[in-house]
């Protein structure tokens, strides 16, 4: 299994923009390069079941479906429904800090086998680096005054 960690806080923003930051997949994409697009398969009463198209290792295409659960504007959790890896996991924790807010996402990833260890030996370091870099980017774009539309940017 690999894992990738951020954390950062987002001078001047509140919870709520940072939750509608991640939420918005044309916002999203700027900072996660991993991921192409999001888009939206159905409604759930605690979130959205969706279709993830990304890039592994930021080169393969490839497309899995996920459901993401949140709880504004503090969490969002997204987890694996269908599709190669074995699992994935992805969670935002979004809460108020003196001067903005604080963000922090963890990914993790099992490929399984009979691949899963080359594939966690080749791609760890990476895949961690782009979730550090995420969270980064993430907050650089809003401190310069980006801002998402949240599950409004999922409406049919």
């Amino acid at each position: 299994m690999i894992r990738g960690e951020g954390e950062a806080i987002i001078k001047g923003v509140e919870p709520q923009e940072v939750f509608d930051f991640v939420l918005d997949p044309a916002q999203y994409t700027k900072a996660d390069t991993k991921i192409v697009w999001v888009t939206k398969l159905g409604d759930t009463p605690d979130g959205m079941i969706a279709r993830e198209d990304g890039k592994f290792l930021g080169r393969f295409p490839g497309s899995v479906v996920t459901r993401y659960r949140w709880e504004p504007p503090n969490r969002i959790d997204v987890t694996l429904e269908h599709g190669i890896p074995r699992t994935l996991h992805a969670w935002f924790e979004i809460e108020a800090a003196e001067g903005g807010t604080r963000i922090h996402h963890v990914e993790t990833m099992d490929l399984g086998a009979p691949l899963g260890w080359l594939y966690d030996a080749v791609a760890a370091g990476w895949f961690a680096r782009s979730v550090h870099q995420e969270v980064a980017e993430i907050a650089r774009l809003m401190e310069a005054g980006e801002r998402g539309r949240g599950a409004e940017a999922h409406a049919t």
